[in-house]
């Protein structure tokens, strides 16, 4: 839960006239603060907010009640205020995406970086695409923008006013299931294409059967339900039996984003779950990441990895609410692509981050990739009509298993080229062993070093010793000599007299 933002309401309920307390004033003060606030964790700031505020005033006085009657209209307000946004009536300020100096200057950053990886290639493609970055101005771009975050979308201006032949080199990655393995071939046995599908159409069957979704009710269906009852269980069903999905769960309740939570700066949590000290699930109630409808998450060598995200809408989807989850979806493929080559060193141009985005009864299967210049590209690989009901048309449904098969394809792969490549934590204590072994050999030799010195120090003492004691015997011998001389001249005098 933000602790900010329940700050921000608790403020409000206490401070505020008595005719602004009301759920539509809390609402709006939350999605002000947070554009894409999920409906549930609003609901969960906004009951601690009023279980607090509500404790400083008389029981049952009328400022208490009027508190309390938010939670009964909290619902109700969350639809019609995000019904505003949805309709531009409200508009989101976007002087706040680009006001500080820091955003400006990070956002200028990045668009140099993006101008450095392509002036490294010669090519007519990156040349070009250097040209048409080079004419954006920096100024007119907010945090929404993909260019602003380093990533080329392959729907963008960028790429659309390229000429025919650049925009089809550019385009090629689109087919990357296929690419992924450098084949044109499923992954699996025909055997087991068959089994998937037929899961599938098991699924497909028992919504068709469920009146809930006749045409009468379309209309009064909540996200929630469309989720739970339609996308989930068509999830399970072309991700059952995956080999590779042994660690392997779906998340579904708009869990917190590990991926997101480090990429936006709280490395708190990653050092915790690295020691130890906080679990997985400790994870999810942190307090930053964006929170995906649905992830798809996998462990791999005691880290957990977020391969796919999905955003969903209503099956009556307005096209703000549309523009909204596009957003979000790659941006936080963005988080996990930037997660899982933090520790993995992921072949360039092959390994991607699965995004779905569910925006009424369409489909959209896209990939974030990053290439061999460390450039993020978006591809949308598929789109598809999600048959809620029976069509008698068979191309529909060819198509929508088609899509389905296609995106189980492309994780299989991604699953293969995760497992396959090297952990950079491994590496990394290999390198300490090989420091470690290194500092050993360095001390042993120092020591070995010290003992020749202590014995090199003695032998000159040694030497030194010798040298003195030499110099006395030559001086004892001499003064010996002068003696003897002395008396032997004293003897010559003697006998000549």
């Amino acid at each position: 839960m933000s602790i900010e933002l329940y700050n921000k309401i608790y403020k409000f309920l206490i401070t505020a006239e008595d005719k602004k307390i009301n759920a539509i004033s809390v609402v709006y003060l939350g999605m002000k603060e947070d554009r894409w606030i999920e409906q549930n964790e609003l609901r969960t700031v906004v009951n601690r907010a009023v279980d607090s505020a509500s404790n400083r005033y008389m029981e049952d006085s009328e400022r208490q009640l009027g508190i309390f009657q938010i939670l009964l209209q909290f619902d109700n307000a969350f639809e019609g205020v995000y019904g505003l946004y949805d309709m531009g009536a409200i508009k989101t300020d976007k002087e706040q995406l680009f006001t500080s100096d820091y955003t400006c200057h990070q956002i200028r950053k990045n668009i140099s970086e993006v101008k450095r990886k392509f002036g490294k290639d010669t090519l007519p493609l990156y040349q070009h695409l250097y040209s048409g970055v080079n004419k954006i101005s920096v100024q007119e771009l907010t945090w929404k923008d993909s260019l602003a975050n380093q990533i080329i979308r392959d729907n963008s201006d960028l790429i659309q006013k390229l000429s025919g032949n650049l925009k089809k080199t550019f385009m090629n990655l689109s087919s990357l299931p296929y690419k992924l393995s450098h084949t044109k071939e499923w992954k699996e046995s025909k055997d087991k294409l068959e089994e998937i599908t037929l899961k599938i159409l098991e699924t497909l069957r028992s919504v068709w059967r469920n009146p809930a979704f006749h045409s009468k009710f379309v209309g009064t269906i909540n996200e929630g339900t469309y989720v739970n009852n339609i996308i989930v269980p068509l999830i399970n069903a072309y991700l059952s039996n995956n080999h590779f999905g042994e660690s392997a769960f779906i998340t579904t309740f708009e869990q917190q984003s590990i991926a997101s939570t480090n990429k936006r700066g709280d490395e708190r949590y990653t050092c915790q779950l690295s020691q130890g000290q906080i679990s997985f699930d400790d994870i999810y109630n942190g307090r930053v990441g964006r929170r995906p409808n649905i992830m798809f998450i996998s462990k791999e060598d005691d880290k957990y990895y977020e391969l796919i995200y999905a955003e969903c809408s209503k099956i009556i989807c307005m096209k703000q609410k549309e523009e909204d989850d596009d957003i979000k979806l790659w941006r936080t493929c963005n988080d996990g692509l930037y997660w899982a080559q933090k520790s993995h060193r992921l072949k360039k141009e092959q390994f991607g981050i699965i995004g779905i985005q569910i925006a009424g009864c369409r489909l959209s299967l896209n990939v974030l990739i990053r290439n061999e210049f460390e450039v993020h590209r978006y591809y949308k690989l598929h789109e598809t009509e999600i048959l809620i009901r029976y069509s008698n048309d068979p191309s529909i449904l060819a198509d929508f298993i088609y899509t389905l098969l296609l995106f189980r394809n492309t994780l299989i792969v991604n699953m293969s080229l995760l497992r396959c490549t090297h952990d950079r934590r491994s590496n990394r204590n290999l390198d300490k062993e090989q420091i470690s072994k290194l500092v050993a050999e360095n001390d042993k030799l120092k020591w070995e070093n010290a003992e020749f010195l202590a014995k090199k120090t003695e032998f000159i003492a040694r030497i030194a010793e010798l040298k003195r004691s030499a110099k006395e015997n030559v001086e004892n011998a001499n003064l010996k000599d002068a003696e003897l001389n002395a008396r032997i001249s004293n003897l010559e005098l003697y006998l000549d007299k």
